[in-house]
């Protein structure tokens, strides 16, 4: 096992209606093979109102369902606190920004501030009121240099900062959250030469497309689809309950049937906006950036993707495969007790952290 100078450090994924924590061992022997064992899972469903949109409005409340995870009460009998201090976090999708620039330099020649001004060129922020960090990336052309930058909003990420700190966590990184679900969903090590992936996260709020290219991530979008949207939908379209909706949601998913067809109407009208997004993407991709490789498949995650005919209606639409993903493969042969695959599409993000908090997160710098 290797030497890692922050001990039990763990995966912390907060999002609107849920909060869930990933803990891993690194395992990696002497032949430097990556291997993690699942050392701990939990998480924690959140009323609706304490976060929305990715804005913390009642913090307090928030770190008292965050205290409750950490400690332990709430699980199996005998559950223990859990062990550790140091955090790697994520910020919201929808408050954030990562896309690979280009700029006719050589690496040796770039400076920070060709960096900034070129990105002010992708990002209309102003330096006073973001955070911004990037990494430059392997050449793939002579006098090309490819950049990695992300940006944040500085009252987004100081707002989970100072959640996360009063606890007396310590925080080793917040990243975009786009990052860490690539770092769960693309294999490790595996070279996609000659063509270029989509990742779809289909969450509770709302969707993600991740283009992965070149062993990079090229640029993330939030989508305007959601397992809320589909389950809201039904209740207006047919005037029930919600549970009574997330029943005929399980059941009948995005397919369209006689006895439900005044709700699914809805469904195709957001479902049509939602695959007209996606491939709007892939054109902007084809179009904006140098050297691209056609998307040849879409790997799913979220928890929404379980939703039935999903899969299917996304292949047929976009003529490409579209199917889930396995979110824990990247923990190697023997990853321990971990639930089954598809119980654990919503966990993409918090396992994409807690794979970079069993690393040691300053030696380890691979971006996804």
């Amino acid at each position: 096992m290797l030497f890692h100078p922050y001990p039990n450090a763990f995966g912390l994924d907060i999002g609107d209606l849920s909060i869930k924590i990933v803990q891993l061992d690194n395992t990696t022997g002497h032949k430097r093979i990556p291997s993690f064992r699942l050392k701990a899972l939990r998480q924690i469903t959140l009323p609706p109102g304490l976060i929305v949109n990715g804005e913390i409005q009642e913090p307090e409340k928030v770190r008292t369902y965050l205290q409750h995870l950490i400690s332990g009460k709430g699980e199996k009998k005998g559950a223990k606190p859990l062990g550790g201090k140091w955090v790697v976090g994520s910020l919201p999708e929808i408050h954030s920004f990562i896309k690979v620039i280009h700029l006719e330099k050589e690496a040796r020649d770039v400076l920070d501030d060709d960096i900034v001004t070129l990105a002010k060129q992708h990002i209309p922020f102003d330096e006073e009121m973001y955070y911004l960090d990037w990494q430059i990336l392997p050449p793939i052309s002579e006098g090309n240099t490819r950049i990695l930058i992300g940006a944040a909003p500085k009252y987004i990420v100081d707002m989970y900062t100072y959640l996360i700190e009063s606890l007396g966590l310590s925080i080793l990184s917040l990243e975009i959250e786009a990052l860490a679900i690539a770092r769960s969903l693309i294999t490790a090590d595996k070279l996609y030469a000659g063509e270029a992936r989509a990742i779809l996260d289909v969450g509770a709020t709302q969707s993600s497309l991740i283009i992965y290219d070149h062993e990079t991530i090229q640029f993330s979008k939030t989508l305007p689809f959601s397992g809320e949207l589909l389950t809201t939908a039904i209740m207006q379209g047919l005037k029930i309950g919600r549970e009574e909706a997330e029943h005929i949601k399980r059941e009948y998913g995005v397919q369209y049937t006689k006895k439900y067809g005044k709700a699914l109407s809805v469904i195709k009208d957001s479902l049509d906006i939602f695959l007209d997004t996606i491939e709007q993407a892939f054109q902007f991709y084809y179009s904006h950036f140098p050297n691209t490789n056609k998307v040849t498949h879409m790997t799913m995650s979220g928890g929404a993707t379980n939703t039935p005919y999903l899969t299917e209606l996304l292949s047929q639409r976009l003529g490409i495969t579209c199917a889930p993903g396995r979110v824990w493969k990247n923990l190697g042969t023997h990853p321990g007790k971990i639930p089954n695959e598809e119980t654990s599409l919503s966990l993409a993000t918090a396992i994409g952290l807690a794979l970079r908090a069993a690393e040691n997160p300053f030696n380890v710098h691979d971006m996804i």
